[in-house]
């Protein structure tokens, strides 16, 4: 007995409509969905905790997922989300970002290769001190490990 093609299944990830209530610029709108359409921000960055975004990657790859691009109408995880993108292909890389005492700016590898931080916040649609905030508050003893995920056909 054969199966029918069932619909594809999504893949979401949600964007901040404004900045977290950790940030300075809290509650202030971050315009992703904007930059996202004007391509002025053209990648996310993740946690890819126990390889998730590698298994989701390869379900999109593959054409059985796609990805859902959404934000929060209100309250993060308390208000219903809104879909205002989607994407059949996208791009994922490999990102290490290390924050030391000595550095002025975190240092950035994508897939072993360093980066400069200009670009990466550029991309991500953020300032470099929005972008430093973001990811590491006020800490300088980080280290986070993730992946982009490109909405474009862009790779560093």
């Amino acid at each position: 007995m054969q199966h029918q093609k069932s619909e594809k299944k999504k893949v979401v990830v949600t964007l901040c409509r404004v900045f977290p209530v950790t940030h300075s610029l809290a509650g202030k709108p971050t315009e992703f969905e904007g930059k996202l359409k004007e391509h002025k921000k053209i990648h996310t960055i993740r946690y890819n905790k126990n390889g998730v975004w590698d298994k989701r990657y390869k379900d999109i790859a593959s054409g059985k997922k796609y990805l859902s691009v959404r934000e929060w109408t209100g309250r993060p995880y308390n208000s219903e989300q809104r879909e205002f993108a989607q994407y059949d292909k996208i791009g994922l890389q490999h990102i290490t970002m290390t924050y030391g005492v000595d550095d002025a700016v975190p240092q950035i590898w994508i897939d072993g290769k360093q980066i400069p931080i200009e670009i990466v916040a550029k991309n991500d649609g953020l300032t470099v001190e929005q972008f430093v905030e973001w990811f590491f508050g006020e800490s300088k003893s980080n280290v986070f490990e993730g992946v982009v995920l490109h909405f474009t056909s862009f790779r560093y």
